[in-house]
């Protein structure tokens, strides 16, 4: 794991000023549409013990998100912006946790929206559970359009995301990771930080050796925060073949499986394709067996379709199969990416 950087020249930690209990990181890269929302639901944070600042880490951005954090540092003093040359957000995470100052470091996302006692409740979360080195909150995720809506059922239901529990907006327990984690610093460096060499799946990394050096996360919806999905198919596409994409690579680094639901899609979608291929040239008595995980699959989407509509209506229930579909297919076909070629920045 390669962190060729030092602490940011004006780090604080020296200069005999104020210590902030709790830093916040926020990486970011072309976040124009969100960033100023997101960033000031985190300067919006209340009843914060020990106070807090913000470091946005950003990528070299190149669609007017620098003017957007310019002009609110401007504005807000605690904030800090931090850049990140290497525009890979592995680098991002590891430059603001070195330059922050926090006991505390929470490590946020530049597409989501934050309760004003988000901090505070993960505060709280930290004294109600010692035996715990890092505590979160669960998402509710939102979209705007009727595919977005769609988006978001699909990322809050087993059906789209298997058991991993930080998505169901009603968890409370402990989890194998949160999205938007607080973490204890000295458990936090003790880890290692962020792998720089993972374009996408750093947390997943980070979450799997945490949990090997005795750490364990607690999450709860008493701190639960807004995330906005993908509105387009094609959008959603691209974040789930990255993550299909670099999840191979977590594995083959590890040499181990954390859950079942990361083969899944991989596994289905190469049965489908060996059904193809053999239904020709096998007995018909075995062609239901092959076929049988394909019609299970159907019936799936639209059986989660027909839940979706009380929560969403008939616009964005007729999407949420393709939603399902697209998020699936795509993470296999980025798992089968790396298996036959490897991984690409």
């Amino acid at each position: 794991m390669d962190h060729p950087y030092t602490s940011d020249p004006h780090d604080a930690r020296a200069d005999g000023g104020h210590m902030p209990a709790v830093s916040v990181v926020v990486p970011c890269r072309n976040e124009r549409a969100h960033i100023e929302d997101a960033v000031l639901s985190i300067l919006a944070q209340r009843d914060v013990d020990g106070g807090f600042e913000v470091l946005v880490v950003d990528g070299k951005s190149d669609d007017g998100t620098r003017d957007v954090l310019n002009r609110l540092q401007e504005a807000h003093p605690q904030l800090r912006i931090v850049d990140n040359p290497e525009r890979i957000t592995a680098y991002a995470m590891n430059r603001g946790v070195e330059s922050s100052r926090g006991e505390l470091v929470a490590i946020l996302g530049a597409h989501t929206l934050y309760p004003p006692d988000y901090l505070s409740t993960c505060q709280s979360l930290l004294s109600e559970h010692p035996d715990a080195d890092c505590v979160g909150g669960t998402i509710e995720s939102r979209g705007v359009t009727s595919f977005g809506q769609a988006v978001a059922f699909a990322m809050s239901h087993p059906a789209g995301v298997g058991n991993a529990r930080h998505r169901y907006p009603d968890y409370e327990g402990y989890a194998e990771g949160a999205c938007f984690p607080v973490f204890r610093r000295q458990a936090l460096l003790r880890t290692g930080l962020y792998d720089t060499e993972l374009v996408r799946n750093q947390d997943d990394d980070l979450n799997y050796r945490f949990r090997q050096a005795g750490g364990r996360v607690f999450i709860s919806h008493r701190a639960r925060c807004a995330y906005f999905v993908r509105e387009t198919a094609g959008a959603l596409f691209r974040q789930y073949f990255q993550y299909g994409l670099w999840r191979l690579h977590v594995l083959r680094k590890h040499g181990e499986v954390v859950s079942w639901r990361q083969l899944a899609p991989a596994a289905f979608f190469a049965w489908v394709g060996g059904a193809c291929l053999l239904s020709p040239v096998l007995p018909a008595g075995v062609r239901p067996f092959l076929w049988a995980p394909a019609v299970a699959y159907v019936v799936l989407l639209f059986t989660t379709m027909l839940l979706s509509l009380p929560s969403v209506g008939w616009a964005a229930a007729l999407r949420v199969p393709v939603a399902l579909f697209t998020m699936h297919f795509a993470y296999a076909l980025g798992f089968a990416r790396a298996l036959v070629r490897g991984t690409a920045r």
